[in-house]
């Protein structure tokens, strides 16, 4: 391996070893439309890394009477923040923007005990599922889960007690056990809380801001904060500055495949196809410096010729039982050491639930285990603080229908509806009725979802949602094919949803998938607007009362550049005598087919654009893009 030197020298060696840490060198700056970004800010904008690097007295002069406004979630953002508030006071108070707010300790232990106690021994090893698991193992882990969701909430509620997290609006979002998963948690530094009462620190929580002359603006608010200095503590882009060490395009892509935005190390220390690099201190614990120890023994013994590394497919599947690992407990954050405190993923947005109310559409508050998979799911509740409703698991699927929960009150839907809600029809569907769709020219599930996903490319890494999935027939195979970061499998009937379920208990690999099962109305999706990367709605357009309504809703949860594609079939097709036309015009019918040209104009009239379309007989698969 060949390393260039700042000074223009190069050496050769046979292994390298980078020792660069992840929270230095590359910042992650905010990406903000052209209008609010930070060029129209007339005052001083400053990286956290910036202000850390000035001693005692010029970080004092730097803030001493002027206006500052912290951006950030983590630690560092809070520690600047007291600083300034312990120069200036209530006279000049520190704004602290936080987007995703985090479980945070008090500065004194929990009734005595150290959290270390309750999270970091082998007892809660055991409460955790791994890949490789034992059967012992994955039993106690099995067992103990409702014990590791119930110390979760326990703290919880002493930190809500211990600190006034609800009267200032930082109750998070994610449980403590996701946060202490993700490695979020940390120490609040001392009478943080007395400052912000004091008022020398003001505490304010958006899902977004920007920048105007005057200081920095809210989303969702008129009025600015006016600021003479911002210091973004957004943390760091970790893997792009490990990338952008590699002078070859092939390394760069290497290190930055995944789309969790955590670089592909086996161990967490060697990259599968680069096996002459190590990596140490990139991805981060609650325990650094002892998480660090280990590996460097590890990777002295390998070096030693103590043992050999596994294959590159073996490596590639180790590490990618581990990211499901980690993502399942950590949720969609994962390991902190890329991500920072700006989401770094496909979607812009804080980290926030996934879920939405359908009522209102503001995110749901999770009481449970966090993940994207049939146990969390099933072990969690969900509540809306703007409705005060709650949703919950039934039958392993989570109803988020505007009438969950309603004792008298039971809608019934069009016929073409509500005969998918038959037990029969739905026990049937795979076992007959979905092969007959041969004969209208449909190509078969297993054709049909190669050409799926070929239109799927450019959501690929992202959250698909499979409308009107029925039992799940591509819901599964979108799972298994571990394209995307998760898998909800949509539709209205509960039997559909039950016949799904039964189909993924005999597939053990799908019970561990990203993978939820939800209940709701194509009509009113329960996911805040911009939030899902691909939507799929297979031999389904036909079925809903009203097409264009769902298109439209659909392009609502749709965020920018993500992909609808669906299946259906046409009024008829070119060979269709022209009497038959005629008749299927006039004729009634408990569906609502549609011809090729009419798919086009309703997705058109919704906003959606790249229209595209394949047609065989009465089968149509188009698929269409958000600008």
């Amino acid at each position: 391996m060949m390393i260039w030197s700042p000074s223009g020298q190069v050496h050769q060696a046979e292994f390298v070893i980078l020792c660069i840490g992840c929270f230095i060198g590359l910042p992650n700056i905010p990406k903000l439309p052209p209008d609010q970004s930070i060029e129209r800010f007339c005052g001083k904008v400053l990286d956290s890394r910036v202000y850390s690097a000035l001693d005692d007295l010029g970080a004092a002069e730097l803030i001493k009477r002027k206006r500052i406004t912290v951006i950030g979630s983590g630690k560092s953002a809070v520690d600047i923040a007291a600083e300034c508030a312990d120069t200036n006071g209530a006279e000049y108070p520190c704004t602290i923007i936080q987007l995703t707010p985090h479980w945070v300790l008090p500065c004194v232990s929990l009734r005595g005990a150290h959290i270390g106690y309750l999270y970091s021994k082998r007892f809660a090893e055991l409460s955790t599922h791994q890949p490789g698991e034992s059967s012992l193992h994955r039993l106690l882990a099995t067992v103990f889960s409702p014990l590791r969701w119930g110390i979760s909430k326990f703290v919880e509620c002493y930190l809500q007690w211990k600190l006034p997290l609800r009267k200032y609006g930082m109750i998070p979002n994610q449980s403590f056990l996701q946060d202490v998963s993700s490695g979020s948690i940390f120490r609040l530094p001392k009478n943080f809380y007395d400052k912000v009462k004091k008022g020398s620190i003001i505490l304010k929580r958006s899902r977004g801001f920007g920048f105007v002359e005057e200081g920095v603006i809210l989303k969702g608010e008129d009025r600015p904060i006016r600021t003479d200095l911002v210091i973004l503590a957004t943390g760091y882009k970790g893997d792009q500055k490990l990338a952008n060490m590699f002078e070859s395009p092939i390394f760069r892509k290497y290190v930055t495949h995944s789309s969790t935005s955590i670089i592909p190390l086996y161990r967490q220390t060697i990259h599968p196809r680069i096996p002459r690099l190590a990596v140490i201190g990139q991805a981060e614990s609650m325990s650094n410096l002892p998480l660090f120890e280990i590996r460097c023994q590890w990777l002295a013994q390998f070096l030693d010729g103590k043992f050999e590394l596994p294959s590159i497919k073996e490596m590639e599947k180790d590490v990618k039982a581990w990211e499901g690992h980690v993502e399942r407990y950590g949720g969609r954050k994962f390991w902190m050491s890329c991500s920072g405190e700006i989401a770094t993923e496909k979607n812009p947005t804080p980290d926030t639930e996934i879920f939405s109310c359908p009522i209102c559409y503001n995110p749901l508050m999770r009481k449970g285990p966090p993940g994207l998979n049939l146990r969390a799911i099933h072990w969690s509740g969900f509540e809306c603080e703007k409705c005060n409703k709650t949703y919950s698991s039934k039958d392993n699927y989570l109803d988020l229908t505007l009438v969950a929960g309603l004792k008298e009150y039971n809608e019934i839907k069009p016929a073409g509806t509500e005969l998918f809600r038959i037990p029969l029809v739905s026990f049937l569907y795979e076992r007959g009725w979905r092969q007959n769709f041969k004969r209208s020219g449909f190509p078969g599930p297993d054709e049909e979802f190669e050409m799926a996903q070929r239109y799927f490319k450019p959501a690929e890494g992202g959250l698909l949602v499979d409308v009107s999935c029925g039992s799940g027939l591509f819901s599964r195979r979108f799972a298994k094919s571990e394209t995307y970061s998760g898998v909800i499998a949509l539709d209205f009937s509960e039997n559909m949803l039950r016949q799904c379920y039964d189909f993924i208990k005999s597939d053990s690999s799908l019970m561990e998938a990203n993978l939820a099962l939800v209940r709701a109305d194509v009509a009113r999706l329960p996911f805040a607007s911009g939030s899902v990367d691909a939507v799929h709605a297979g031999a389904a357009l036909h079925c809903w009362s009203s097409p264009s309504n769902a298109i439209a809703e659909i392009t609502r949860v749709l965020r920018s550049g993500g992909v609808f594609v669906g299946t259906s079939f046409l009024r008829y097709n070119p060979a269709t005598p022209r009497i038959l036309r005629l008749l299927r015009h006039v004729l009634p019918t408990n569906y609502i087919f549609l011809t090729a040209e009419e798919i086009k104009d309703v997705c058109m009239l919704c906003g959606l654009t790249n229209y595209a379309s394949e047609i065989r007989q009465s089968f149509i698969m188009f698929s269409v893009q958000k600008p």
